[in-house]
């Protein structure tokens, strides 16, 4: 269960001087159209539109809690926080906010996608820099390959390293420090 959640606000009575909003929880089972129901139902219950005999019909979202390293703007729409939120309970949240904050054009099933394509591992505990976790990641693959010389298998480490160094720079992977030794590896387009 995440602890993401929006609050939205009616602007009819922003715009007439009075708070009003709800503060709406997202999570992997939330449904645009049960986030409409649920902005409607703070619309219908507007202070201002009581007053004035207004209708209150527009809303934007004025914070948000738990999207960390997310960038929500007022205007962002449901289906992407909803495809966020769904990302997060699937993948790392630094890499779905890496992501989604480099891809703001893409609706939640488009970002879902993109990660889902771009996402590769995450190493734990390597205290060592980008290179050193991506190294980690090939190193069970270059020591096991059948193909590689039995001369070779002592340095199966430094060949390992190479590669991690080689793609790195050559733009194949991308690799995002997470903090506490966890890194998280993602292949650069």
């Amino acid at each position: 269960m995440s602890d993401l959640r929006i609050y939205v606000a009616s602007l009819s009575d922003y715009n007439n001087g009075i708070l009003h909003g709800r503060w709406i929880d997202i999570d992997e089972s939330s449904d645009v159209d049960d986030i409409q129901e649920c902005i409607a139902e703070m619309l219908r219950r507007s202070p201002a539109a009581e007053k004035y005999g207004d209708v209150a019909e527009e809303w934007a979202i004025h914070d948000y809690d738990g999207f960390k390293g997310f960038n929500l703007g007022e205007y962002e729409s449901l289906e992407r926080i909803v495809g966020i939120a769904q990302a997060v309970e699937k993948y790392p949240a630094s890499v779905v906010s890496y992501l989604a904050n480099d891809n703001s054009s893409l609706d939640g099933d488009e970002l879902k996608s993109l990660i889902a394509d771009r996402f590769v591992a995450t190493i734990e505990e390597c205290m060592g820099d980008d290179v050193q976790a991506l190294a980690e990641h090939f190193y069970e693959s270059v020591a096991e390959d059948p193909d590689l010389p039995e001369r070779y298998r002592d340095h199966a480490e430094a060949i390992s390293e190479s590669m991690a160094r080689s793609d790195i720079n050559g733009g194949v992977y991308h690799v995002i420090y997470d903090g506490l030794g966890t890194h998280h590896i993602m292949y650069s387009e």
